[in-house]
């Protein structure tokens, strides 16, 4: 691989030989505050409720968050083809959820079937 695709995530998967199972929210809000739509990208505050709460979304600001949402899926299609592997890609406006507990144990986490 060369040296400057290691930072890609879709790059350095296929270079990965253990079974591995990625957990990842498609609107990880880390990534759209500072990756998507930083605050320096946004001098007029277009965006600042939309980045700390989704609920606050127009329609334009959706279907760029679902752009954004369709780019991780494609970028793991090569993956999710993969046997040795698995992925839960959630919709959870939420970052770095696997080692959080309260993500998964709090009153108001999302719950299948509730």
């Amino acid at each position: 691989m060369e040296p400057s695709k290691c930072l890609f995530p879709q790059e350095i998967v296929k270079n990965i030989k253990t079974p591995l199972f990625l957990v990842n929210p498609a609107y990880d809000f880390w990534q759209i505050q500072n990756i998507l739509v930083p605050g320096a990208s946004d001098p007029h505050g277009n965006w600042r409720k939309c980045r700390l709460n989704i609920h606050y979304c127009n329609t334009s600001q959706i279907e760029i968050l679902q752009g954004f949402r369709n780019s991780l899926l494609k970028a793991l299609g090569e993956f999710q083809q993969n046997k040795e592997g698995g992925m839960f890609i959630n919709s959870c406006f939420i970052h770095c959820q696997t080692w959080v507990a309260e993500t998964w144990h709090l009153r108001s986490s999302p719950r299948i079937k509730e």
